[in-house]
């Protein structure tokens, strides 16, 4: 099994998302935060392709690994924590982030021009 990242979002202890739960708000962090965001960013970009007559994308992993360059690259960080052993975020692709964060105009421009509702995707 699969165990790196494709891609990654903010979430990170000392910035998380802010979210109300039962009327206060409080701090949420690490891939319980991240993995919504990202499902957002591509549950909008399916919703611009829908709105102009294409097809929803799918399996999402072939257009990521096409699209490197519409992602923030992240180039310094851990994911070791308080732990020994990690990974270090570097140039490019990395077991910490990926590709990056989503640059949603990148995306979105790559989505338009990427998939055709006539092309076929084979993976």
């Amino acid at each position: 099994g699969r165990g790196y990242p494709d891609v990654a979002a903010l979430g990170g202890t000392k910035n998380p998302y802010c979210v109300a739960v039962q009327g206060a708000f409080s701090g949420v962090a690490g891939t319980s935060a991240a993995c919504p965001v990202v499902a957002g960013v591509f549950a909008k970009l399916n919703g611009l392709r829908l709105k102009a007559g294409k097809s929803p994308m799918g399996f999402l992993n072939p257009f990521i690994y096409q699209n490197p360059s519409a992602f923030q690259d992240v180039t310094s960080g851990t994911n070791s924590a308080t732990r020994k052993w990690g990974f270090t975020a570097v140039k490019g692709w990395d077991p910490v982030t990926g590709f990056g964060t989503p640059d949603y105009e990148a995306l979105a421009k790559a989505s338009m021009s990427m998939f055709d509702a006539e092309q076929t995707v084979v993976v």
